[in-house]
């Protein structure tokens, strides 16, 4: 049954098998969701303890939300560490989380995160800077969030016989700005660990949780495979990113996102009418 604390804006749920071997599964939904188009994905990790956190006030401070997460997690004693899987704005409080409690965090999986800004840019740097996970395995998920834009493009330039007009030339140079814009904040967030994998899904829109939870499963099943011991950290080699695309690797750079971020957002507000969460 699902559990309302009673003064706060916060559902849980747990799901999942009660093997306590490995950590707890944390659920952090995007903007305008619930945990409800999360159940596909909760059902392929059923042997994993899992706990859905619904944010019903689609208003709330992240702070404040964070602070009823941890407080229930406090008193319910559910487990000792946790794996952090978030979705778009999920990946707000996600990080916050992981601010507060970098100790519990055993790993995270991030799909379709580091285009949104509610976590204060110095926080993020700092994460970015010290390294905060470690060698705590971490997967960052890209989708395509301009998917159905580009269709659109496509079938105009089509439309136009593969002769684009300017304002289609206009369109088409906004879109590859866009995209850039895009795999450079999803891959600036491997800087938050050492051991990191990186998969991109071009055929996949923005909603991966509901589109691919295999492929988010087998993240989740990867971080749990590279589970470092508790106390410890084994060494690892910095690891590159791989496209799932591709195959390719592509090194790491340090990189300063806030303001590049607030533009990227203004972007995608342009093409859309308005930002997805």
């Amino acid at each position: 049954m699902p559990e309302t604390a009673p003064s706060t804006s916060s559902r849980f749920r747990r799901r999942g098998s009660s093997n306590a071997n490995f950590p707890r599964i944390i659920c952090f939904h995007g903007s305008g969701d619930s945990c409800a188009s999360w159940e596909p994905l909760a059902d392929l990790l059923g042997v994993y303890q899992i706990l859905l956190w619904d944010r019903l006030d689609p208003n709330i401070n992240p702070e404040k939300a964070i602070s009823e997460l941890l407080e229930y997690l406090d008193k319910s004693q559910l487990s000792s560490s946790y794996v952090l899987v978030a979705h778009s704005y999920g990946g707000t409080f996600a990080k916050l989380f992981l601010e507060s409690r970098p100790c519990q965090v055993a790993g995270m999986v991030l799909v379709e995160t580091g285009q949104e800004t509610g976590i204060e840019s110095k926080i993020e740097q700092r994460q970015y800077q010290k390294q905060i996970l470690g060698n705590k395995p971490l997967v960052v998920i890209r989708g395509n969030t301009l998917k159905w834009k580009q269709l659109q493009y496509d079938q105009a330039l089509a439309a136009e016989q593969n002769l684009a007009s300017p304002t289609l030339m206009i369109q088409k140079q906004m879109l590859d700005a866009t995209d850039r814009e895009d795999e450079r904040l999803k891959k600036a967030q491997l800087q938050l660990s050492k051991n990191n994998k990186y998969v991109h899904l071009p055929d996949c829109g923005h909603g991966v949780i509901e589109a691919r939870p295999d492929v988010v499963r087998e993240a989740v099943c990867w971080v749990m495979e590279h589970l470092q011991p508790q106390g410890e950290e084994t060494p690892v080699e910095q690891k590159q990113e791989t496209d799932r695309e591709d195959g390719n690797g592509v090194s790491k750079k340090g990189v300063s996102i806030r303001l590049k971020r607030v533009a990227f957002m203004g972007k995608l507000a342009k093409l859309f009418g308005r930002s997805e969460g």
